[in-house]
């Protein structure tokens, strides 16, 4: 699909606060005219309101990173509750389809229900339990309409490497901001994850918008599993202090990968290294360095 030089998108949840939206308005600046509106001037819950917007702004994209969360979102909506704020954005987009060409969100592991060890799962295995969560059941209904349509595609994530991450509730910019600090590396316990860096994501949702694919949802990771005590090993080694990981807990949390063959096959970029998008997210938090605060730190990581 060849790209107009007035293309337009609309990228949700870019706004002053957002962390994955803002690494897409910078990736695709000066490749298309941007649209970012703030959760104040447009309130994606509000269907009527949305298709407003649509009516009154020529959409050939949508990158859809606007998420409600009940434990961050300070903004009232005109629906302020974790799993119909979430369906009623979603939908709400979706159904402007007719509208736009193509629109990509990004839905989760908990698709498959986080209270299990989800091991090297693969988009096949979608359906086979029902998460138990809100977050996890919104994502899954998500999917399970977008693969049904034409235009809508779900790339799921299992752990994103972002710099704009908060540190506060990241678990590696946590990490990076302790060793920075010169704090041990406390956390719960450990785990095994499926990482992918913000840009590859960037670069795949570039890839999808410009061309043909074969599926209209993917795990995206690297094909390596990292455990967080390798990442907290490769942090020391990048501080040069050499430190590693302290757990209060022993053993291994539960697992939370993907096999992401279909990813790989279907949409064919250069993915970013662990090494390289550590280094990443240090050396933007060392810039930093100055406003780090542990005082708000996630009790999930562990002590502060």
């Amino acid at each position: 699909m060849s790209k107009e030089i007035d293309s337009t998108i609309l990228i949700t949840g870019a706004g002053p606060t957002g962390v994955t939206g803002r690494a897409f308005k910078e990736y695709f600046e000066g490749k298309y005219q941007i649209f970012t509106p703030s959760s104040k001037e447009l309130d994606l819950t509000d269907d009527l309101a949305v298709n407003t917007f649509f009516d009154t702004h020529k959409i050939d994209f949508v990158i859809h990173c606007a998420t409600f969360r009940s434990n961050i979102n300070k903004t009232l909506h005109f629906v302020d509750e974790e799993l119909e704020s979430n369906l009623r954005m979603y939908f709400a987009l979706a159904s402007q389809s007719e509208k736009f060409k193509k629109m990509v969100y990004f839905g989760s592991g908990a698709e498959y229900d986080k209270t299990r060890d989800i091991i090297n799962i693969a988009e096949e295995e979608f359906g086979e339990r029902l998460p138990k969560n809100k977050y996890g059941l919104g994502k899954y209904i998500m999917n399970q309409h977008c693969r049904n349509t034409k235009s809508i595609y779900n790339l799921r994530l299992f752990g994103t490497l972002n710099k704009y991450e908060r540190y506060t509730k990241n678990v590696v910019s946590n990490l990076c901001a302790k060793s920075i600090l010169g704090l041990p590396l406390t956390l719960k316990q450990d785990c095994k994850f499926s990482w992918v860096d913000i840009s590859d994501v960037c670069r795949a949702v570039d890839y999808i918008l410009n061309n043909e694919v074969k599926f209209h949802d993917w795990n995206v990771g690297l094909p390596r599993k990292y455990s967080l005590s390798e990442i907290a090993k490769s942090i020391g080694q990048i501080a040069g202090t050499n430190s590693t990981a302290i757990f209060e807990l022993e053993g291994m949390n539960k697992e939370y990968t993907c096999d992401s063959n279909r990813f790989h096959s279907d949409i064919p970029i250069t993915m970013t290294t662990i090494s390289d998008s550590l280094i990443s997210i240090y050396n933007h938090l060392a810039t930093h360095k100055d406003s780090l605060r542990m005082n708000n730190i996630d009790t999930r990581w562990g002590s502060k």
